[in-house]
C-alpha cells in the first residue's frame, strides 16, 4: 500500500480516547444521536490519522509562499465502529497543546473517505508512496485532501469547495493549486472591500 502512515503524538490519541469514551455515553443515553457509535479506539477501527493545516491567508495574499503560511492545527482521523458506522475525528492544537476533539458523520466524511481510498490505486499516484495531510480554509469554505509524493510532486483534492477555481474531487497540482488559492483570496478580499465601502457609504 502507497500511503505511509502517521505515528499521531501520544497526547493528541489520548485526548481521542477521552473524548470517544464521552461520546460513547452520550451515544448510551441518546441512541438518536448520531449513527456512529463511538467507543475506545482500538486496532484496525482508527484509520488514516494525519495532520491538519491551515494557511494564514493575509500572508500568503500579502506574496509569501504558502509553505511559509501552512500552520498545523490539529490531527485527524477516520473511524469505524463495530457495525458499518464511519466518523471523523478532530484533535486540535491550541497554543502548541493537543486540546477538544470534535466528531462528524455524513456526506463529508464518507466523500474524503473514498477521495483518499481511490487515491491508493490513482495511476498520477501509482507505485509511489506518499504521505496524506488535510488543509482548511474556514475564511474560504474550503476543504482539501493534501498528497505529499515528495517535494516536487503534490497533490490537493478538494472535498468541499464553494469555489469556481478550486473544484471539489480534482486533483491540482502544488503550482496550480497556489494560483488558484490566491486567485480565489483575491476575489473574496475584493468583495469584502465592496461590501465594507457600500456599508460605510450607507452608514455614512
Amino acid at each position: 500500500m502507497p500511503l505511509s502512515q502517521f505515528a499521531p503524538p501520544e497526547h493528541s490519541r489520548g485526548k481521542l480516547a477521552e473524548a470517544l469514551a464521552t461520546f460513547g455515553n452520550i451515544k448510551a443515553n441518546h441512541k438518536r444521536w448520531m449513527n456512529f457509535s463511538p467507543s475506545t479506539p482500538g486496532r484496525g477501527r482508527v484509520l488514516h490519522p494525519h495532520p491538519l493545516y491551515s494557511v494564514q491567508l493575509s500572508r500568503f495574499l500579502a506574496g509569501t509562499p504558502l509553505s511559509a503560511t501552512l500552520k498545523k492545527v490539529g490531527w485527524m482521523y477516520f473511524l469505524r465502529d463495530r457495525g458499518t458506522g464511519l466518523a471523523c475525528a478532530e484533535v486540535s492544537i491550541v497554543s502548541g497543546k493537543h486540546k477538544n476533539a470534535r466528531l462528524s458523520e455524513g456526506p463529508f466524511v464518507k466523500k474524503a473517505f473514498q477521495l483518499i481510498a481511490r487515491s491508493v490505486h490513482d495511476p498520477r499516484i501509482g507505485r509511489r508512496r506518499y504521505a496524506l495531510r488535510s488543509l482548511r480554509l474556514e475564511s474560504m469554505h474550503v476543504f482539501c485532501l493534501w498528497l505529499k509524493v515528495d517535494r516536487r510532486v503534490e497533490y490537493f483534492i478538494p472535498v468541499t469547495s464553494s469555489s469556481t477555481v478550486l473544484r471539489e474531487g480534482e486533483w491540482i497540482s502544488r503550482r496550480e493549486f497556489t494560483k488558484a488559492l490566491r486567485s480565489e483570496g483575491e476575489r473574496i478580499r475584493a468583495a469584502q472591500k465592496r461590501m465594507s465601502s457600500l456599508l460605510e457609504a450607507r452608514h455614512g
